[in-house]
């Protein structure tokens, strides 16, 4: 007789320290299997995680799934809000040694009802590992393969500094922050991330937040207030004073040694001067500066993105993993899982 998958909803401030043990095996068990170019895991980076979760993507909540009173699964689900208010960002991870057993699917099935509470119409995925049982189960529940996305590590100790030039080109000064942008800069930096809009992302549902100073302002809080450490590197032009390029990494406490690449963009009229290596680079001599300990960092590009994977690649990045996202309509997800 095939044992019931037991799903319930997991809050990890209150949970007890053995579902705390389980959430953590189902994690490293999956990196070892999907993410082996990854460092392995800590007890402490799962938890780190839980109690800082990703900013700028809205409530999450999880769900934990059982075997015989085993924790063999997870969701991972955020609540995207404002422009993206109708996606339910939603991460489904199962220990590989229950796979094929049905637990994905009844993980999906607890996720549903939350889901369409909550208004949202679209189920979207961003991280299955190009490959692997995930997509394979993906594809099995017709999900479609939205946008495929490159995973670079830059790994410190093993890359020649030289990389990191910071050589500005004539008409621009680089000015750069930790935290907060400078008041004087703040509207046109917000003006520049908008120039992230035109960055391929394939058919993905998720839109680009259009930025004002007010949701920086917001956004630099909600860091805070996460115990994250944001750096940013700027190049301003000369002539006329405002953002032409900018270059993010984030600090986050329960990984003290990593940083985490993430927007780079420059403005279509500032391109083809090679600011985006040049910030960039500055960013990287930077962060050593202050952290000479940092082991490496990590950034996404899309695969389509051929000209910031070329930089990435002359700044000593290499590309470990390559990923895909996935969605599919929640109404028609449900139905697919009625009829099983």
């Amino acid at each position: 007789m095939t044992a019931r998958v037991e799903v319930e909803p997991f809050d990890p401030a209150h949970a007890a320290e053995g579902d705390l043990r389980g959430y953590y095996e189902v994690m490293l068990a999956r990196q070892e299997t999907d993410r082996p170019d990854e460092p392995r895991l800590s007890y402490e980076d799962v938890l780190g995680r839980l109690k800082n979760p990703f900013v700028g993507f809205g409530p999450v909540v999880y769900w934990v799934a059982r075997l015989r009173g085993e924790v063999v699964g997870l969701a991972i689900v955020y609540f995207l809000e404002e422009e993206s208010s109708h996606i339910g960002l939603t991460e489904v991870i199962v220990h590989p040694r229950a796979r094929r057993k049905g637990v994905g699917t009844a993980i999906l099935r607890a996720v549903i009802p939350e889901l369409r509470a909550r208004g949202r119409r679209l189920v979207e995925t961003w991280q299955i590992t190009k490959g692997s049982d995930g997509e394979r189960w993906a594809e099995s529940l017709k999900f479609l393969v939205v946008h495929t996305v490159l995973m670079q590590a830059l790994v410190i100790p093993e890359t020649d500094s030289a990389l990191w030039r910071d050589d500005l080109p004539a008409g621009y000064r680089l000015r750069r922050w930790a935290g907060t942008a400078p008041d004087d800069l703040v509207a046109s930096f917000a003006a520049a991330r908008n120039a992230m809009h035109d960055a391929p992302v394939g058919d993905l549902a998720y839109q680009e937040p259009e930025w004002t100073a007010e949701r920086i302002r917001a956004r630099e809080a909600e860091l805070r207030q996460n115990n994250i450490e944001l750096r940013a590197v700027v190049a301003v032009h000369e002539d006329t004073g405002e953002v032409a390029g900018l270059t993010e990494l984030e600090l986050h406490p329960h990984r003290p040694f990593w940083g985490f690449q993430r927007d780079t963009a420059v403005l279509p009229a500032h391109r083809g001067h090679g600011l985006g290596r040049c910030i960039k680079a500055h960013l990287i001599r930077w962060l050593l500066e202050d952290r000479p300990d940092l082991d490496r960092i990590y950034t996404t590009t899309g695969a389509g993105n051929a000209h910031m994977i070329r930089v990435n690649h002359r700044l000593g990045y290499t590309t470990v993993r390559t990923m895909i996202a996935v969605n599919r309509d929640l109404f028609e997800l449900e139905a697919e899982l009625a009829g099983r």
